[in-house]
């Protein structure tokens, strides 16, 4: 088994420089923590994220086409035409974040990792949107349902809606948090080879907050 997911991981990551691989350090991992913890409490307080409406427009247009390809794909089926939605907008900066990766491309990947935030966090708004009086729906008539009306029964996580969102919520604050630190890491490591000239406080000259 492990032989199995060294060999997945040579494939997917074959330069070691994904989230799972990377050696964050006590300072990373404080950077992590914290940013996740404010992301996450700002995106459940009484005020979502004041670029929510921005963002918005980045997945949307990919959950829109997810319904008419899934549904010509499966032949019409109601079932997979509802769900081709929500899994075209997590599955494409999803599969973008893989081929970049496996490219060695990890900055590239980084940018998706934030692409696939902000795409859990719509997944979360609507996903409770049983919780909102007033909830937005592109392209749709009076009658029209919420996927996750029918997706919810689907699940049997009807009367769970609060948590799946929170859920959802705490998924995008950390991913976030992990794609802006590799972002930088790796940034960082792109511009400055040698790794030195940032801290005159070790001896080798090596900042340890990047340096893995």
């Amino acid at each position: 088994m492990k032989e199995f997911f060294g060999q997945l991981l040579d494939f997917i990551d074959p330069e070691r420089k994904g989230p799972l691989c990377w050696h964050y350090g006590w300072k990373g991992l404080l950077f992590i923590a914290a940013v996740t913890a404010g992301l996450y409490w700002w995106f459940i307080g009484p005020h979502h994220c004041p670029l929510a409406g921005i963002f918005w427009f980045f997945t949307i247009g990919i959950h829109e086409a997810g319904h008419p390809i899934f549904r010509f794909l499966t032949g019409g089926n109601f079932f997979w035409t509802i769900w081709g939605g929500t899994l075209m907008e997590v599955g494409v900066p999803l599969l973008a974040f893989f081929w970049f990766l496996h490219r060695g491309q990890e900055i590239q990947a980084d940018g998706c990792l934030l692409l696939l935030a902000i795409a859990f966090y719509s997944v979360g708004h609507y996903t409770g949107c049983s919780l909102d009086p007033v909830i937005s729906l592109l392209n749709a008539g009076p009658e029209t349902l919420p996927d996750w009306d029918y997706m919810h029964k689907w699940l049997g996580t009807e009367g769970y809606e609060w948590h799946m969102r929170r859920a959802f919520y705490l998924l995008s604050a950390l991913t976030t948090a992990v794609g802006v630190y590799l972002f930088a890491v790796h940034t960082w490591d792109w511009t400055n080879p040698d790794k030195r000239r940032f801290s005159e406080m070790n001896s080798d000259g090596l900042d340890r907050f990047f340096y893995r």
